[in-house]
C-alpha cells in the first residue's frame, strides 16, 4: 500500500502542461486585442503604397498638362 501512495498521479503531469498553455493563451489573446486596438486607432499606410500613389498621381497630372497644351483652341476666347 505504501507504493500506491508514493506514485504521482500520472495525470498530473498532463494538467499542469495544459494549464500553462491556457495561461499562454490568454496572454496572447489579451496581446492581440490590444494590437487590435492600436491599429484601429492609427492605421498605417504603407510607405510603398503612399509613394507609388504619388507617382502615379504626378504621371498622371504630366499627361493631362500635356494633353492640355496640345490641344488647339476651340472657338474665339
Amino acid at each position: 500500500m505504501s507504493k500506491n501512495k508514493n506514485k504521482i498521479c500520472p495525470y498530473e503531469h498532463v494538467r499542469g502542461k495544459l494549464e500553462s498553455i491556457e495561461t499562454k493563451l490568454l496572454k496572447t489573446k489579451q496581446e492581440l486585442e490590444v494590437l487590435s486596438e492600436k491599429f484601429a486607432e492609427n492605421p498605417e499606410i504603407c510607405r510603398d503604397v503612399e509613394e507609388s500613389e504619388k507617382a502615379l498621381q504626378d504621371a498622371l497630372d504630366s499627361l493631362f498638362a500635356e494633353e492640355l497644351l496640345t490641344k488647339k483652341p476651340i472657338g474665339d476666347a
